[in-house]
């Protein structure tokens, strides 16, 4: 009986629940007011859903956005956490990068779809470097404000250990900065998916953005929103996978902090 209560009180049921009595409201309001063809209820939706999986159009399209996401996610944390160490580290680093950052940071990535297809044409580049462009700057800022946030005593008390710069930077500063950086990476992952999807509604063929551009084009609403659900659900499998390994990456803090 205990298993049954905490089982059913766990998120991911409650989650499911959630997910499940919206649909269900969804498909109640079609039968009580009519969506009309532009609206389709979530039964035509599911089975086009279906359909889709069962050509291997769907799967295709996931491929070809996951391997956008990986490339330009990769490229952002080996560029990204870096810098972030050097800026967070050193004043003199710091200071002539803040600029740049600061600068470039609230241009959105859609803003620079335009000059990536000029200089890079359509295609996965454009793609690639949307995807960079935009998870680059919460791994840095999170990087630095890990760095930052090294407590004081454990860095002088590491001084007095008579440790070298190295040695406290690699012992020190870098584990005790590795949450925040966690928490930029699984940041990044959210912003990656979205530059990905913008990049394949506008200068990519392929993809689920681009399946979703071609079911606009003939005006398949149910396509449509077929290709949100799948977006959403690997968008989410994405976000659990990396919040799973960074956990396990930080499993040698379990009892440093006050988190259960």
């Amino acid at each position: 009986m205990k298993i049954a209560i905490r089982v059913f009180r766990s998120t991911t049921v409650l989650a499911a629940a959630g997910l499940i009595a919206l649909f269900a409201l969804w498909q109640i309001a079609d039968r009580l007011f009519g969506g009309g063809p532009l609206l389709p209820p979530p039964s035509t939706v599911f089975v086009t859903l279906w359909d889709i999986v069962k050509d291997g159009t769907l799967l295709e399209n996931v491929i070809a956005s996951l391997t956008r996401v990986v490339a330009g996610y990769l490229l952002s944390a080996i560029a990204g956490i870096p810098i972030g160490l050097a800026m967070g580290s050193s004043k003199y680093i710091y200071a002539p990068l803040s600029g740049i950052v600061h600068g470039l940071r609230p241009i959105p990535a859609a803003a620079w779809v335009p000059l990536s297809i000029i200089l890079m044409g359509i295609g996965d580049k454009p793609a690639v470097f949307l995807v960079f462009i935009g998870t680059i700057w919460p791994i840095i800022l999170n990087t630095i404000d890990g760095v930052h946030s090294v407590p004081k005593h454990l860095v002088w008390s590491a001084l007095t250990m008579g440790a070298s710069r190295r040695q406290i930077f690699i012992k020190v500063i870098l584990p005790a900065s590795l949450p925040s950086i966690v928490t930029g990476l699984r940041i990044a992952v959210g912003v990656a998916f979205t530059c990905v999807i913008v990049a394949e509604l506008i200068a990519v063929r392929s993809g689920l953005g681009y399946l979703i551009t071609e079911a606009r084009m003939m005006v398949r609403s149910d396509l449509v929103i077929a290709g949100m659900i799948a977006i959403g659900v690997v968008g989410f499998t994405l976000d659990w996978i990396v919040s799973k390994v960074m956990g396990r990456a930080l499993r040698w803090q379990d009892g440093l902090t006050g988190r259960e």
